[in-house]
């Protein structure tokens, strides 16, 4: 199995968990629409990171893009890690 696709298993194994966490906290008469915001949000994810790098990479080189997900990622998940409270079900 090649490294992408072991990559893009654990991408889809974290997705999953993270959309059974919307799911599993959202009001019950609520959880389509938090499913639907949570796609579209991770959708402009999907969007504007291929479009920057791309931009970067174009312009200055490899060496920026890496550098730009090498900053966006972890502040990614210290955005997740220190934002996110307490888990319970709204409503």
């Amino acid at each position: 199995m090649s490294i992408s696709r072991r990559v893009k298993a654990k991408a889809s194994i974290a997705r999953s968990i993270f959309k059974s966490l919307v799911s599993s906290l959202a009001p019950v008469r609520l959880i389509g629409l938090t499913g639907g915001v949570f796609n579209f949000v991770g959708g402009l994810g999907g969007i504007t990171v291929p479009l920057v790098v791309g931009y970067l990479a174009q312009d200055y080189g490899f060496a920026p893009s890496l550098i730009y997900i090498s900053v966006v990622a972890p502040l990614g998940a210290l955005s997740y890690l220190l934002l996110v409270g307490d888990v319970k079900r709204v409503g």
